[in-house]
């Protein structure tokens, strides 16, 4: 069987130390945000992209009447999170990108390893089956 290598690469100690204190300095750059649990995430209504020309929308209504909106309602927090969300945008497209590169280059070595080692197992397999067999010859 003929191997492809597809990636042929390794991570120096050094960069991995520097990757991971970016990832730090970036965890320590976003203090408030948060995590959730699947259960919290699935009872959250959820935005997509056309959902939040709907929240723009509804700002600019908010602002030109704002005795129509609510009084629980603090027009300058949603504006905060509108702001938050295309902040967030903006790191997670070149973070989603990394991450695939991750994933798929994680892929490739798997399988760069793993396919080899099965037929290094199968082929000292066989040697010993076969030298299993010799041995019965001899005594035999």
């Amino acid at each position: 069987m003929n191997y492809t290598n597809l990636i042929s690469t390794s991570i120096p100690e050094k960069d991995l130390s520097e990757v991971l204190s970016a990832i730090n300095f970036i965890n320590d750059k976003l203090p408030e945000l948060v995590s959730l649990s699947k259960e919290e995430a699935i009872a959250l209504p959820k935005m997509s992209k056309n959902t939040i020309e709907f929240v723009v929308e509804n700002l600019k209504e908010a602002e030109t009447h704002p005795e129509l909106v609510p009084e629980d309602i603090e027009i300058e927090e949603v504006k905060k999170d509108v702001e938050l969300i295309k902040s967030i945008q903006k790191i997670l497209v070149p973070l989603k990108n990394l991450e695939k590169k991750l994933e798929d280059s994680a892929l490739i070595a798997g399988s760069e390893a793993y396919l080899p080692s099965i037929a290094i197992y199968n082929a000292m397999k066989a040697d010993a089956i076969r030298r299993k067999h010799q041995r019965q010859k001899v005594k035999g």
